[in-house]
């Protein structure tokens, strides 16, 4: 089932009560109103939040992101590729997992990532991330300690193809928002390395190989 409504706060008080499972929303993230927007929705309910948006502006899908929305969509890319981005995140939200010889938790330092439940606990003590960003975090566990460009970490997560300035832009946005939940000082991170001009490693190691990287570069 689906409907179209203005955004008032009859709307927020629907998507609080009827939970649905996808919001898309029509705004130009450029405008801080429009960003607000995002926001309020994300507060409202746990939908996942779809944003088109006029593009292409990195900055401004960005400030989507940043705000909560789950994915961003080009007006400009036509009816074609909103539909089949709308079935992507519903096969997303509905697969049962396939079987493989994949672990069911992967352990880096003293996270640990559990596939079954989707969640992150460090020193026993869970970690609240959306669910992007848990694909994200998991995504870089499974290879930890091996550098992947922002391009290659948004591949693994959705079924949307950016730019690469694009694809920098939204990849820091959630990096940032990673960092502030896992890292003890988000402002000096020792997980999550930024590896200049090439994309971001989860740091296998503790400070002393992350001193060391720092020294050398």
């Amino acid at each position: 089932t689906t409907t179209e409504r203005p955004h008032d706060r009859e709307t927020e008080r629907l998507l609080a009560q009827f939970q649905p499972d996808l919001a898309v929303l029509a705004i130009d993230p450029r405008r801080e109103s429009d960003v607000a927007l995002v926001r309020s929705v994300a507060r409202s309910c746990n939908a996942l939040i779809m944003v088109v948006a006029p593009g292409p502006h990195a900055q401004g899908l960005a400030a989507a992101f940043e705000a909560g929305a789950d994915v961003c969509v080009r007006d400009s890319d036509g009816v074609d590729v909103l539909s089949a981005q709308v079935a992507a995140l519903a096969r997303r939200n509905t697969a049962a997992p396939e079987a493989d010889d994949s672990p069911a938790t992967i352990t880096v330092r003293d996270l640990t990532l559990d596939f079954d439940r989707c969640q992150v606990e460090r020193d026993e003590e869970k970690i609240p991330l959306t669910p992007t960003e848990f694909k994200i975090l998991a995504f870089m566990a499974k290879s930890a300690g091996k550098v992947a460009s922002p391009v290659e970490i948004l591949r693994a997560v959705q079924d949307y193809t950016y730019s690469d300035r694009e694809a920098q832009e939204i990849v820091k946005v959630y990096i940032r928002r990673i960092r502030r939940k896992i890292e003890p000082t988000p402002s000096d991170p020792t997980y999550i390395i930024n590896v200049r001009g090439f994309g971001y490693m989860l740091e296998r190691r503790g400070r002393e190989r992350v001193e060391d990287s720092k020294q050398a570069a």
